[in-house]
């Protein structure tokens, strides 16, 4: 299996696509439109981590997307994707849950990529808006008008 990453679902929380892509659709019935993007951003950091705590989770949520995540938000959405089997909860010990994704949640997170992957919606163009790009153009044209001169 390739390496998990965000990038191969970025810009999947936005509405404008939910669409045909968020078809995918978990054998639960559960389709990425369905989720909120809490939800979403929840269930590709779990998919990339090896049974995490909610603690674990909240940590890297606020690293990456550098916002406070409430306990009431976390937890509350964490039980909403057990609830419709995409997350599976353990015990790691009388106090921290641990949280794994199940087949169901892979299969979603999986299929969602490889949508929104063949649209073009997870290239550096989409991705950043095409700024990357844009900077590229302008330094190969600086390059080209200093070999030019």
């Amino acid at each position: 299996m390739e390496p998990r990453t965000t990038d191969d679902v970025s810009n999947t929380n936005n509405h404008r696509h939910s669409g045909a892509g968020a078809g995918a659709e978990a054998d639960g019935g559960v389709r990425w439109s369905d989720l909120n993007g809490s939800k979403r951003d929840l269930i590709v950091e779990i998919y990339q981590l090896d049974q995490p705590s909610g603690q674990d989770i909240r940590r890297r949520m606020e690293a990456e997307h550098a916002e406070e995540v409430t306990h009431g938000r976390l937890y509350s959405n964490l039980n909403d994707l057990v609830d419709v089997g995409l997350l599976d909860k353990g015990e790691l010990d009388l106090r921290t849950n641990y949280y794994q994704i199940t087949k169901d949640g892979q299969r979603l997170v999986e299929d969602t990529a490889r949508y929104f992957e063949s649209t073009g919606a997870t290239s550096r163009v989409a991705g950043d808006g095409g700024l990357e790009a844009v900077r590229e153009s302008i330094c190969e044209l600086k390059d080209e008008i200093g070999a030019g001169r």
